[in-house]
């Protein structure tokens, strides 16, 4: 699709589409799959303890939606992806650009959970709101990356789907039951000891606090993860993507 007419496709869609905010969100999002040929469409709504994942139009079958609250209820930790759009950069990008290298991405759990949830290993981005409470859509499939001329069509309708969007403001949706939350600077420190197979007493040292204190940073974890117990802690972290090694789990002092 010409992506000049696709700007002309997306007002006229928008205006006829129901009239409420979600359906007009997956009007935007279907356009946006039909303009770089892709299958799958999803919105990323930032907020001030994470951010919350939508699986709109073509993306929003059944069987995936039930596999992601079931599987990635919580992330955190650094996503060189949407932490972009959270410090301010609003530049059409996809996320082998953002991880540095197509090697980069296809080894990083994200893609690998990509790949299972969704059944994509390339993703393209549209960020259309910029700050703690970032929007952008994604767009995603199998395959080559997305390329520059894919850019320059998204960055052709960027400016009609901001103000689309602005209009709109998706956080009237109803929330989703997908949430997910970030962990504290501390609480990652006290995971990857864990991970590393230290003690309570080992890691406070480490982390230079009290025992009582991390066992207060456990719980936090727990909670976060819905798990109930420390080894469960680690295979959940890396299950979606926030360790990125092996944990050992060797028993230190």
């Amino acid at each position: 699709m010409d992506p000049y007419r696709a700007v002309v496709e997306l007002i006229t869609r928008v205006a006829e589409a129901p009239a409420h905010v979600d359906g007009r969100l997956v009007t935007m999002s279907d356009l946006l799959i039909e303009l770089l040929d892709s299958p799958t469409g999803l919105m990323v709504h930032g907020a001030p303890d994470g951010y919350e994942v939508r699986a709109l139009g073509h993306g929003a079958t059944h069987d995936a939606q039930s596999r992601l609250s079931e599987e990635l209820r919580i992330t955190a930790g650094p996503d060189p992806l949407l932490d972009t759009f959270r410090s301010g950069d609003l530049t059409p990008t996809t996320a082998g650009r953002a991880y540095g290298g197509q090697e980069a991405w296809q080894a990083s759990a994200k893609c690998l959970g990509s790949i299972d949830i969704w059944g994509i290993d390339q993703v393209a981005a549209l960020p259309v709101r910029s700050g703690e409470q970032f929007v952008a859509f994604l767009v995603g499939r199998r395959g080559a990356d997305y390329s520059d001329a894919d850019l320059d069509r998204l960055r052709t309708v960027q400016p009609a789907v901001a103000g689309l969007v602005s209009m709109l403001e998706p956080h009237d949706l109803p929330r989703s039951s997908l949430h997910i939350a970030q962990l504290t600077a501390r609480e990652l420190q006290v995971l990857r000891l864990l991970a590393d197979g230290h003690k309570a007493s080992a890691t406070g040292h480490r982390a230079g606090c009290s025992q009582r204190t991390v066992h207060r940073h456990l719980s936090n974890i727990y909670d976060k993860l819905d798990v109930g117990d420390r080894l469960s802690a680690v295979v959940r972290a890396q299950e979606i993507g926030l360790l990125e090694h092996t944990p050992s789990l060797v028993r230190h002092g």
